[in-house]
């Protein structure tokens, strides 16, 4: 089983349409896939094919110490998808007391899942430092770690650095992947250049470009790779997977506790 966090310390970067497209690409090839939603936004199903928002999801199970899987659905891709679901601000609250009088929680959790083990699970989190985000990070094998060309980006060095020496995952399945790229911007080209620098062959090759059918593919409920699979965002999503593919997964985990229903 393979645990993925794509995490971030900017908002408004990606995440999100990371992990959909990643999850869809992953499940199209025939590949055991969970995508979860750690992100209040509750906005994952909208970009996994869902019509609105999902009703009912994790968040509010969890903190009324429910199973948390049981709000799970799968999409036409095939993906397992697990909403965060609507909550009041007083179920975060509950959740961050969670994890903060057991910051193993998250992972308690996700080994508890009845998923085949080969299994990929890909955390879709909120913005870094939040609890949910940190716990991510502590259960993941593999961080992708979502930025964006511009000065706010390369200004985000010692929090990326922060935020990656808080997982325990190697350097070597540390990837940071830059999203949203126009290369017709002058300011873009300069900040790629400039988190090459900072980055080194950390900064993976595969550069998300801005384009329209990103966008298309969100409105027809469906992964780019699949509506344009010739367009040059799928063409970056799909390096950016193979890169991903080749994290070695954990070892198998012990059979579940008797009563755990699969996601």
């Amino acid at each position: 089983m393979r645990v993925i966090a794509v995490v971030s310390p900017l908002g408004g970067s990606g995440r999100t349409t990371m992990v959909a497209h990643l999850a869809s690409i992953g499940a199209r090839q025939g590949q055991h896939t969970l995508a979860v939603e750690l992100c209040a936004q509750n906005l994952l199903g909208i970009h996994l094919g869902m019509p609105r928002p999902a009703s009912q999801g994790w968040a509010a199970l969890a903190a009324t110490d429910s199973w948390w899987a049981d709000g799970s659905f799968d999409n036409t891709d095939g993906v397992c998808v697990l909403p965060f679901g609507p909550a009041a601000p007083e179920t975060i609250t509950t959740l961050h007391q969670l994890l903060a009088a057991n910051p193993q929680w998250l992972q308690d959790q996700v080994e508890l899942l009845d998923v085949p083990e080969d299994c990929t699970i890909v955390l879709d989190t909120p913005q870094w430092p939040s609890p949910l985000a940190q716990a991510a990070l502590r259960c993941a094998d593999a961080v992708l770690v979502v930025m964006e060309a511009s000065a706010r980006g390369c200004a985000s060095t010692d929090a990326v650095r922060a935020m990656l020496q808080a997982s325990p995952a190697t350097p070597n399945v540390q990837g940071i992947a830059v999203t949203r790229f126009d290369p017709r911007r002058v300011s873009q080209r300069e900040a790629l250049s400039t988190l090459r620098q900072q980055w080194g062959s950390q900064l993976l090759p595969y550069t998300v470009h801005e384009d329209e059918n990103l966008s298309r593919a969100l409105a027809a409920s469906q992964c780019v790779n699949g509506m344009a699979p010739h367009a040059q965002s799928a063409h970056d999503l799909q390096g950016i997977f193979h890169w991903l593919s080749a994290v070695p997964p954990l070892a198998p985990l012990p059979a579940p506790a008797a009563g755990v229903v699969a996601p």
